[in-house]
């Protein structure tokens, strides 16, 4: 196992790389749920269990947490698979610990280390890959035990969340992220997985066949121009031609 060492300033700075790169590698980040975070009770840690999808998630998560401002004012913490943590060393002074999946002792360990990361810190969250592996992003979520345990453990709230990735009208991805509701108390696997199952089935309805985006999805960051649409405002400008430029597909 592999302890967290967070440093406030390393956080910062790599930090900014981060979201810049997410910013530069995807058309657009958008929201949903927001009001789920804004209920939440600032005198307990949060526990929130995410699909895990895409080599992106955890550089996608960092960056949601920190612009996020009902996130942001809870430290950041992650667990990550020891074996690609090691080859990463300044992971851990952004709150990634690593864990060893390979046996279940050091699983266990692992937890141990969120339990004390969490216990009496009310301005801390610990983000979970839910199925504890990368899958394909529409199979059934099955949700392994460390969230909800964390969860009961400490008196945290338990929070799913869904990532999708979905390349529309645009030439780069653009990320869904929707949150649901927190959890009961004392809510174990199987109801982790049944909520973020639903979940993932209203991301999807919010995705509607021509790419349009729910009314509650709103933009993280400011969403990239396509190549396309590049080129049409170039020739807009050429023309002279007057009135704002749509810059959406």
């Amino acid at each position: 196992m592999l302890p967290s060492r967070r440093r406030p300033f390393a956080n910062a700075m790599i930090g900014r790389i981060i979201a810049r790169a997410v910013r530069k590698a995807f058309h657009a980040v958008l929201v949903g749920g927001r009001e789920h975070l804004a209920a939440l009770d600032d005198a307990r840690p949060l526990v929130v269990a995410a699909n895990h999808t895409n080599w992106w998630d955890g550089f996608v998560l960092h960056a949601l947490h920190h612009r996020e401002p009902m996130l942001a004012r809870r430290e950041f913490y992650l667990p990550m698979d020891a074996k690609n943590l090691r080859r990463y060393f300044f992971f851990p002074w952004l709150g990634v610990f690593g864990v060893d999946l390979d046996n279940p002792a050091g699983a266990a360990a692992g937890l141990r280390h969120a339990v004390r990361l969490l216990r009496g810190r009310p301005d801390r969250a610990a983000w979970f890959f839910a199925q504890g592996v990368l899958l394909p992003p529409r199979r059934p979520v099955i949700a392994q035990p460390g969230a909800p345990f964390l969860a009961r453990t400490t008196g945290a709230h338990l929070l799913p969340a869904i990532l999708r990735y979905e390349w529309l009208r645009e030439s780069r991805a653009t990320i869904f992220i929707r949150f649901g509701p927190p959890l009961p108390a004392g809510a174990d696997a199987k109801a982790l997985a049944a909520a973020m199952n639903a979940l993932a089935t209203e991301t999807d309805i919010a995705i509607d066949e021509a790419g349009a985006a729910a009314a509650d999805l709103t933009p993280l960051f400011p969403p990239r121009v396509s190549m396309n649409r590049r080129w049409e405002r170039l020739l807009h400008r050429l023309r002279g031609g007057s009135g704002e430029f749509d810059a959406q597909n």
